[in-house]
Order: structure tokens, then sequence, then C-alpha cells
């Protein structure tokens, strides 16, 4: 079996490039994944049906740029070559000394599920259900997965991960290793339109034949979705005005071709959607409340990308190249867009996201003990911290954007300052414009004592402001002092 070190090497073409998975079909639920795994996806599902086991879609994960729970690098989610699996009944569990997995002997999931809950058995799943996934193997005889539960100094029964190559993979899965057989109805890579049932290509509102140009008309942008419906995970935001191609619909979904290659992209609402003949909607304000004058201290029109990388990793010069503006519109709205609160900005995100893309926070050591987020929950001392007061909220608010928003209370101010409702709706956080704009707004409450530390040059004091501890500081200073000498007074 390959090393987490050698399969990062072997699967680096697609390391933390959203853009290069694709979304398969994986029981009920709907994955992204590297291109070449979506096969070997479709196996393990189906021996995981043989057995009658239920998948959750709310705790089922795949892609997310992180790093593994140690620290020590990237994790293979990041490469789009693992996939935890009902996470809260297949808990992580750092043990002391080793030991194998331990299997519930009761007949049903949730038997078993109560197995792990009172602590006497690790997973869910059944030892034979194992013994099968570990079966399957290419056509040249080779396995092709390994599952965390086996791991002898830890336990991450979620866990399932490919381990081997891209050109191992491409020999194929063989059939006959697989328990149950493939599923009926998908041949593991799904172009989209296969995920649910295809309706009639009829005429309707919003939508026009195959192969016409529209233009996004969302006020605050038109989430392209992996699916017809609101379930399916947010592949993209694209920003008031964009045009697409529209190549089809089904029901009140629009299939949006962003290439106009006839080749189908995602899912979008057809009522955020004109014909793109029709007069580009006049540019409106995301929030209803009034601008904050920024002062004669304005910079942001003469910030670049070119400026910009020079304070990032190079292999985000494409997500600076498509966020950059909704960056520096959120500073010029909430009125700190002069050039310390710039840099700081700018140097926020390298720490805390580094890769210039507003995200949801990942699971790591920090957050989580066994259930997902639970080191946020309500009577724990971040919890409280955050404001957290509902059993929950550690998940529901974790952290999410450019500035990693976390917590009850900070999505309650922030979002009310702001007139949007981030209690309710808290993913919309990760949403670009929005995310530019809560950045701005969170600075702009600590500015006066930010100001105060930049001035001083205590860069620590200025990440504390923001983090609350020196988290991501080795990074924020690296930044601040590249996006200074890139950008002179």
């Amino acid at each position: 079996m390959a090393t987490t070190a050698e399969l990062r090497r072997l699967w680096a073409d697609y390391e933390c490039k959203p853009e290069k998975m694709v979304v398969v079909r994986f029981g009920p639920d709907s994955i992204r994944v590297a291109p070449p795994t979506g096969e070997a996806w479709q196996a393990l599902a189906a021996v995981l049906k043989r057995y009658g086991y239920l998948i959750r879609e709310d705790d089922t994960d795949s892609y997310n740029c992180r790093a593994i729970k140690d620290g020590s690098g990237r994790s293979l989610h990041a490469f789009g070559i693992a996939l935890d699996v009902n996470w809260r009944t297949n808990p992580y569990r750092d043990h002391a000394g080793k030991r194998a997995a331990r299997y519930s002997s009761k007949a049903t999931q949730s038997e078993r599920a109560e197995d792990v809950r009172l602590g006497s058995a690790d997973t869910d799943m059944t030892a034979a259900m194992i013994d099968d996934v570990n079966a399957i193997t290419t056509t040249a005889g080779k396995r092709v997965f390994e599952w965390g539960g086996s791991w002898n100094s830890l336990k991450d029964a979620m866990h399932f991960q490919i381990a081997l190559s891209p050109d191992d993979l491409a020999a194929g899965i063989d059939p006959a290793s697989v328990a149950g057989g493939a599923e009926p109805d998908d041949d593991g890579v799904d172009d989209l339109t296969g995920l649910v049932e295809a309706e009639p290509e009829t005429p309707g509102v919003g939508v026009a034949p195959r192969g016409d140009l529209f233009r996004v008309i969302a006020r605050s942008g038109l989430n392209l979705r992996g699916g017809p419906a609101t379930t399916f995970e947010i592949l993209k935001n694209l920003p008031l005005g964009t045009e697409v191609f529209v190549a089809g619909r089904q029901g009140d979904w629009a299939k949006i071709d962003l290439q106009g290659d006839g080749l189908v992209d995602g899912f979008a609402a057809s009522g955020f959607l004109t014909p793109a003949a029709s007069a580009p909607p006049a540019p409106q304000p995301l929030l209803a409340t009034p601008m904050v004058p920024s002062g004669a201290g304005d910079i942001t029109g003469r910030v670049t990308p070119d400026h910009v990388r020079k304070m990032f990793p190079p292999s985000v010069a494409g997500a600076i190249a498509a966020n950059l503006g909704f960056v520096l519109s959120g500073l010029r709205a909430r009125g700190v867009a002069d050039r310390p609160m710039v840099m700081m900005a700018l140097a926020t995100i390298r720490a805390e996201t580094e890769g210039f893309v507003p995200i949801p926070e990942g699971r790591s050591r920090f957050n989580t003990a066994s259930v997902p987020f639970d080191k946020y929950e309500p009577g724990t001392g971040p919890g409280r911290r955050l404001g957290n007061t509902r059993a929950g909220d550690g998940a529901r608010f974790k952290g999410r954007g450019y500035v990693q928003l976390t917590g009850r209370d900070n999505y309650g101010r922030i979002g009310e300052q702001l007139g949007v409702p981030l209690l309710t709706d808290p993913d919309r956080a990760c949403e670009p414009e929005l995310a530019g704009l809560i950045l701005a707004q969170f600075l702009r409450n600590e500015q006066q004592a930010i100001r105060t530390a930049l001035a001083r040059n205590d860069l620590k004091l200025a990440r504390k402001l923001v983090n609350g501890g020196s988290h991501g500081f080795e990074r924020f200073k690296d930044a601040y002092v590249k996006g200074l000498a890139a950008l002179p007074a």
C-alpha cells in the first residue's frame, strides 16, 4: 500500500484544485472527487448497498482542501482521493496503544450505532463489509482501498482512501472483485446530468433552447450546483452579470454550460437568468445599508492581482484573479480601504485560508475530538467563548469565508451589521461577495486596535485581534511584509 507521502506525490496534479474535481454518485449522495477515482467509489457504494448500509448525505464528505488532523501536511481529501462516510457513527478516535478495530455484533445498523455511542465499538459497519471493501481490486489485481479503521495507532472509521496511483486505477475495477456488483444506473464519473432522472427538455420561464446565452441577474451572484436542487453542493458562485450558455432545463433548474462546448458544468436556478440580448443589469449593492465612505486613503484602485500574487504561494494565482475583486469591493464598502487595512485583510486571508478562496473550516485536532467540531460545542471552553448555546452549534457555526468567521456570536453580530441572516443561513458566509464584506466588517469592528498595533509594528497583536491567538502568524507576517514591499506607499 502506498504511504500518505507517496499518494500526495502521485496525485499532486489534483491538490486543492476544485476545478479539476468531478461530481459522482455515491449511493443517495453526490460527491466531488478526482476524475480517475469515479469507478472505484461506485464499487465501494455497491458493497455498502449489498449490506443494506444507509449512507447519510449530511455527514458524508469528499473533496476538501484542508490539512491532515495532526497538521503534518495536506489531507488526502485535498487531492480528491478520500471519503468520510457517516462520521457521526464512525468517529475519529485517538486511543492509547495499538489495537484492532472493534466491531459490534448487533444485527442492524442502528443497533451497531448505539454500541458506537456507548464506546464498545468503533464503527457501525461490519467486519464482513470491510473485508469486501478490502477485496476490491483493479483488473491488474491491485487492491484499491485503505480503511482508516484498520490503523493500529488510531481509528478513523469514517475514512476510506484510494491506495493506488492514477495510472494503476486506469486499468479499471475488476467487476468480479466487487461484492454486490456495480450500481446499474451509473458508469462511475457523472457528467452531472445523470445525478437525477432526466426530464424532457421542454421550454419554460427563464430558459430557452439549448445553447442560448444568458446573463446572471442575481444581485449577490448565482450559485452553480452539482444537481437540480438546493441540497446539492455549491460548485462555485457566478457573479452578477456573468454570461453563461443554457444547455437545457430540468424543472425550474437550468443546465449551465460555462464554456459553450455543449457540456454541462452544473445547475442553476433559472429564475435568476435573463437572455443576454437584453440590457445588462445596473450594478446593485449586496446590502440594503449604505456604504461606509473609504476616505482619501483608499488604495484599492491600485491593487492588482500581480501585487497580491507576491504575497501568496504561486499555486493560488488563479484563485487570486477570481476573488480579489470581491475582497477589495468589500473593503471599499465598509470603509477600510486604506493601505494598512488592505494589507491587514490580505495577510489575514493568507493566514486563515492561504488558497485565497472562501472555504468552510475543515475538521482537525483543534476542533474535533470524535464528532466533527465537538470542541466548539456548548459547555466547552471554545464553545463558551464563541457564544455557542445549542447542540450542533459547533458544526453549524464552524469557520467560513476568507476570515473564517466562527461561532454563533460572530455570525449573529456580523450578520446584523451587514443585514444578512447568517444565523439562519450560515453557509452564505462562503459566498465570495459576501465573504469579502464579512472580512471587511470584521476588521472594521476592531480597526482602532488593529491600526494602533500596525502603527507600532506589533504584528502579533494585530493577528491576535482577528484570530484570538497566534495561529497562522508566520504566514500572516510573511504576507504583510511582502505586501508592503509590493505596493509602496
